[in-house]
């Protein structure tokens, strides 16, 4: 085990995964080996109220409780729980059900689009770039993050059973969201990254120091594809229902 010091903080890693602090201290809960994480709010509780599913867990944050649902689909067993925005959040939760038996989880959220593209368009990246600060703390400085070639054929299996029509991309994450400037932005199109949001790399490096599998699918709500003027559109709204749908019968895949 090695602490690698650097003049640059973020630049700093330590090859230990046993922290003071470890995810599952003060519970005992035990989750479904398939779990999903999913960027919404009203679409989870729309879904649970129609389906029945059970509580099986409850984070605890300084802003609000995160609940753990369970559902079964086809005979197996799913956790699912909400993701806070931002990869630092989003890998405390990840983090989380991890320590509670997932093993092979599947995010799902809106993205931005960094290309001409319809609103709503479905993306699966596979590799997101490292322009934020969490995936620093899993992984050796990089430029880029890969995703999980399993998680990846799971989601793809699911969009083409479906009919629906999809890209591969790599995914520029971002913590700075009002950095997005218009030369950063072109900047990321000329380096061939198609979309942008703030959480992939974080989570893709948390499962690979973890061990685990992980993939994300994404649909695009805003765009920057025209970086002389932003286009929010209506934020995605009409997917997100559509979006954690398929999520769930992703992880089935795994």
């Amino acid at each position: 085990m090695a602490l690698i010091k650097n003049e640059i903080p973020i630049m700093e890693y330590d090859t230990e995964k046993t922290a003071v602090l470890m995810p599952g201290h003060s519970w005992d809960y035990q989750f479904a080996k398939r779990a999903v994480l999913l960027f919404m709010e009203e679409e989870i509780d729309d879904y649970v109220r129609s389906h029945h599913c059970k509580i099986v867990g409850r984070f605890e944050s300084i802003t609000k409780a995160f609940l753990v649902y369970e559902t079964e689909i086809d005979d197996q067993r799913v956790s699912f729980v909400q993701a806070p925005l931002g990869g630092a959040g989003a890998v405390q939760v990840m983090e989380q059900m991890i320590a509670g038996g997932a093993k092979k989880l599947i995010a799902a959220g809106c993205c931005g689009a960094l290309e001409s593209d319809m609103e709503g368009d479905l993306f699966i990246p596979t590799a997101a770039l490292r322009q934020e600060g969490t995936s620093y703390h899993y992984l050796p400085p990089s430029r880029e993050v890969e995703l999980s070639k399993e998680a990846i054929d799971a989601i793809e299996k699911i969009l083409k059973k479906r009919k629906l029509p999809y890209r591969k991309c790599k995914s520029w994450t971002t913590d700075g969201f009002y950095r997005e400037t218009k030369e950063m932005v072109l900047y990321r199109k000329s380096e061939g990254y198609s979309v942008v949001e703030m959480e992939c790399a974080s989570m893709a490096a948390c499962a690979k120091m973890r061990n685990v599998i992980f993939g994300q699918l994404l649909f695009t709500a805003d765009s920057l594809a025209n970086v002389e003027k932003h286009d929010c559109r209506n934020e995605g709204k009409d997917f997100f229902s559509t979006a954690l749908e398929l999520a769930l019968l992703a992880a089935l895949e795994l």
